[in-house]
């Protein structure tokens, strides 16, 4: 499973937006990124950069927050 659909499935799970520390954490913690010696800072570049592309699943909420975009574009999915 690639970095997009781990947090796309981490996002779906948890049901609110998400940290990007606490992504790193979270998928460490769950073994997808056992190897990964600085997951905090992995994953806000690869959240940055996934969430530059305009159609992109995942984005910015600010403050590093990373949610779903049908969280923002429908808030009756919102958490």
């Amino acid at each position: 499973m690639g970095f997009r659909e781990l947090v796309l499935a981490l996002l779906e799970e948890e049901g609110r937006p998400l940290h990007y520390r606490e992504v790193g954490r979270l998928l460490k913690e769950r073994g997808h990124w056992a190897h990964i010696q600085n997951p905090e800072r992995i994953a806000l570049s690869r959240l940055a950069a996934l969430s530059r592309w305009h159609l992109s699943p995942v984005v910015n909420l600010g403050k590093g927050f990373y949610g779903l975009r049908k969280w923002v574009d429908s808030p009756s999915q919102a958490p």
